[in-house]
């Protein structure tokens, strides 16, 4: 790509309201492993560089290292993680700084005591913290600019456990016959106590494909076809004032906490819309 065709790209997508940025400023990245428990050594040479747009970084010197350990975990920061780190002339408590103890580098949160004491403190209580009496020769780094996440990697037994039960669950779904669903009906009838109740068979079945999602009409329609003569049939206005909040959504994404109705009268709407399922999946 040309000079020209980039800044027409760049003013392209700044008339849509964006603000791109070149990577222009090379960023030193440390080769070595920075830990996050005990201090240890980290090499003083780096084998690479990042290009970063010199809008993200400060005028103070910024480098990259990566991160080991699980001492900062409660911070946020684990293993694989890059950090970038600038240099500052004090920190303040509070600040995820990188030190270097003894000719050893760890990444601690700065903390001031109320005596003056300087500490080094990790953020997991399976770590202690380090005072910074004197002892020992301590030189504070820089303070830690911006964490750049690893993706995790998701195992794939995960993902093929999700791709069956999806699978399992389309196969369900193109074998619910009319006969299936009238046998459903008729079964879920008797436990209808209320006209309102209908509404978790409606959305068990809107979960499996039998009615579209907020098609009341044609869910009243198969109702009235199956059970005409049942005392308990609701109106449309009844079946959509439950459509709301949780119930609203999938029967296996309702909460208590969430749903237009409580206590007792929730837990009749899910015992129904269970039914319903086990009825339409045997």
């Amino acid at each position: 790509m040309t000079i020209e065709e980039l800044r027409s790209l760049f003013r392209d997508m700044q008339d849509k309201g964006l603000n791109p940025m070149m990577c222009d400023t090379e960023v030193p990245l440390y080769d070595a492993a920075v830990p996050c428990g005990d201090p240890m050594y980290c090499a003083e040479d780096f084998v690479e560089s990042m290009l970063l747009p010199k809008e993200l970084l400060s005028i103070k010197p910024e480098f990259m290292v990566t991160v080991r350990g699980e001492s900062m975990r409660d911070a946020g920061i684990a293993t694989g993680d890059v950090v970038k780190v600038v240099g500052i002339d004090h920190p303040f408590d509070g600040d995820i700084v990188l030190a270097c103890i003894e000719g050893e580098y760890t990444l601690k949160t700065y903390f001031e005591d109320e005596d003056g004491q300087t500490w080094l403190v990790p953020q997991n209580e399976d770590y202690k913290p380090v005072l910074l009496d004197g002892s020992r020769r301590v030189r504070l780094c820089g303070r830690v600019k911006e964490i750049v996440k690893q993706a995790p990697r998701v195992p794939s037994r995960l993902c093929a456990r999700a791709v069956r039960r999806a699978i399992k669950a389309k196969d369900v779904r193109s074998k619910i016959s009319e006969v299936k669903v009238s046998y459903v009906f008729q079964e879920i009838a008797p436990m209808i106590k209320a006209a309102r109740l209908w509404y978790a068979v409606y959305r068990m079945m809107a979960d499996y494909d039998v009615v579209k999602v907020e098609d009341f009409d044609t869910f009243l329609y198969m109702l009235q076809k199956e059970v005409p003569q049942h005392e308990h049939v609701p109106l449309k206005v009844e079946l959509q004032r439950l459509a709301v909040q949780s119930f609203a959504k999938p029967v296996k994404l309702w909460t208590p906490s969430n749903a237009p109705v409580r206590g007792l009268r929730y837990k009749s709407y899910v015992e129904i819309a269970n039914k319903t399922e086990e009825l339409l999946i045997s």
